[in-house]
């Protein structure tokens, strides 16, 4: 089984020559499409529910921020207990249309 540790071994144990030949591919491929869409870049998030700094991370925005969406009812929560969380798929869909 490859993981990323074996990987990672591998690549330190490189000549840096290869290793900067490995690194222009990864670019170079990485960078192929001038626009990548927002399902080709989050289509593997994970479903489990997301805390509110959880969601700040993922939209990229401040706590109090997301604290602000929620009470101005611009962004769908759901009550787990006292605890505050997120949908996956509300949080994508409002990252589309809010923040493009």
């Amino acid at each position: 089984m490859i993981t990323a540790e074996k990987v990672y071994k591998e690549i330190i144990d490189m000549p840096v020559k290869e290793r900067e030949k490995l690194f222009t591919v990864i670019a170079r491929r990485g960078f192929e499409k001038a626009h990548y869409t927002h399902d080709e870049v989050f289509t593997d998030i994970r479903q489990a529910p997301f805390t509110i700094r959880e969601a700040a991370e993922y939209l990229e925005v401040a706590e109090i921020t997301v604290r602000r969406w929620v009470k101005a009812g611009s962004l769908k929560v759901q009550r787990l207990g006292k605890n505050i969380v997120f949908d996956a798929d509300d949080l994508k869909k409002f990252k589309r249309k809010k923040l493009g």
